[in-house]
């Protein structure tokens, strides 16, 4: 079908397939490109079937409950990882239902789990605080209806937020933190004074605590192995760098990185046993795997539906499509922020709802 991101999306294709050029192994790459071609191909199903209001309806539903799931699958099937005593207590007691799968024998990674749930919590909110303004006036239910719709609403959020507390996954938290500023300043002149104010105050309490304290204090308090994450990251990133400058037309191949670098680029601060499935950050992860032009073409991706949305909300006289834009647009800002200092590979298993949301 038609869409906005289809230049784009054929040319990120187009790398896709000079990458297999490019990787080392042919089999072990092809798992991340078949992930890739299922993930536009959901876009393009989506954005084929939803060309009615009630259509939208029924996908936001079907999106909503997917976050809903992936929730409950993560109460049950994460590597939970103890980073904060208060919560200590709280994952210890939950089931370890689900272990043994490929590629997470151990249970998922809590810090993947929570860089998808971003991607529903601000749209959940936007939904319940607009009531029957937003998403139920597409359906256009009876008011007895709409009520119980928006107590589910309640319940299914609850579930997600607290799901995405419990994975502990700073970097995810810090994104919901930047998403839900830019939402206020977005949404008229008392939302962008709030927002002043929250910013405002931060900052002159950083300057008159002194910038090196601040520092310091939000290391100490943001859970132990902060210190070395921030070092292991910076490493990190460094070699994905080398990578790119050798690399730089057709990428190593995807999926390639995790194998490459322990030979071409070994790290100091990581032991050589460990496998690192990625570089730490999308933007150099997708110039590893596709090159520069894949780059260029994942970057065209976030530009066109940052336009999209902010389109949307300005133009729509329809509350119900503004409500809609502005979530999935506040947990497209918090994706982006997590995956700047963590990632969610293109082709991995969760990121078909990196194509939903997009889809949307």
């Amino acid at each position: 079908p038609p869409t906005p991101l289809n230049p784009s999306l054929l040319v990120l294709l187009g790398m896709v397939a000079v990458s297999l050029a490019a990787t080392f192994d042919v089999n072990f790459s092809l798992g991340k490109v078949s992930g890739v071609v299922l993930g536009v191909l959901v876009f393009w199903a989506i954005t084929r079937w939803v060309t009615t209001r009630t259509r939208l309806g029924v996908a936001i539903a079907g999106f909503v409950l997917a976050g809903s799931a992936l929730a409950v699958l993560g109460l049950v099937g994460t590597n939970w990882i103890a980073k904060f005593p208060v919560l200590a207590g709280v994952i210890e007691r939950l089931p370890k239902a689900i272990r043994g799968l490929p590629g997470a024998e151990e249970g998922f990674q809590p810090n993947g789990v929570a860089g998808c749930l971003v991607l529903f919590v601000p749209l959940q909110a936007a939904l319940l605080v607009g009531g029957a303004h937003g998403w139920l006036r597409l359906r256009q239910p009876s008011e007895r209806r709409g009520r119980w719709v928006i107590v589910v609403q309640a319940l299914l959020l609850t579930l997600t937020a607290g799901t995405l507390v419990l994975t502990q996954s700073r970097g995810a938290w810090f994104g919901l933190i930047v998403a839900t500023v830019g939402a206020l300043a977005w949404h008229g002149r008392a939302g962008r004074r709030l927002a002043v104010v929250l910013v405002g105050g931060v900052v002159a309490t950083a300057i008159a605590i002194g910038p090196a304290r601040v520092f310091n204090l939000a290391i100490s308090q943001a859970g132990p192995g902060v210190a070395g994450n921030v070092s292991g990251r910076m490493e990190l990133w460094s070699r994905a760098i080398y990578g790119i400058q050798d690399f730089p037309f057709t990428g190593m191949g995807m999926n390639a990185f995790r194998k490459v670098m322990p030979v071409l680029y070994p790290t100091f601060l990581t032991s050589p046993d460990v496998d690192v499935a990625h570089a730490h950050n999308h933007l150099l992860q997708a110039a590893l795997d596709l090159g520069i032009p894949g780059l260029i073409a994942y970057a065209a991706i976030w530009l066109t539906v940052a336009a999209l949305l902010v389109n949307v909300h300005r133009r729509s006289s329809e509350r119900a499509y503004r409500v809609v834009a502005s979530g999935l647009g506040a947990g497209l800002i918090a994706h982006f922020v997590f995956s700047m200092t963590d990632a969610i590979a293109l082709g991995a298993k969760a990121s078909v709802l990196f194509w939903f949301t997009l889809a949307l």
